[in-house]
C-alpha cells in the first residue's frame, strides 16, 4: 500500500490544511501505508524512483517501463 501526497501551495497559505495533513500521515502509517511526499520542485524521475522503491519493499515484483521523452 503506497500513496503519493502532493504538498502544494496550501501548505504555505493554510495553516489548517498543513496541520490536517500532519495528523493524517501518522494515521496512514499506522494502517500500513507508505506515503511518498511530493512537492513541485521534485524531479519526476526521483518521485517515480521513491514510489518504485516503496512498492518493491512491500513485495511488488513488477517492472517499470522506460518513459518516452518528447523530442
Amino acid at each position: 500500500m503506497v500513496a503519493a501526497e502532493y504538498d502544494g501551495d496550501q501548505h504555505q497559505s493554510s495553516r489548517l490544511q498543513y496541520l490536517k495533513d500532519r495528523h493524517v500521515l501518522p494515521k496512514l502509517a499506522r494502517l500500513g501505508w507508505h506515503v511518498v511526499q511530493v512537492v513541485k520542485e521534485d524531479y519526476d524521475d526521483e518521485i517515480v524512483d521513491r514510489a518504485y522503491q516503496a512498492m518493491v519493499a512491500r513485495g511488488w515484483t513488477g517492472r517499470l517501463r522506460q518513459r518516452r521523452r518528447p523530442n
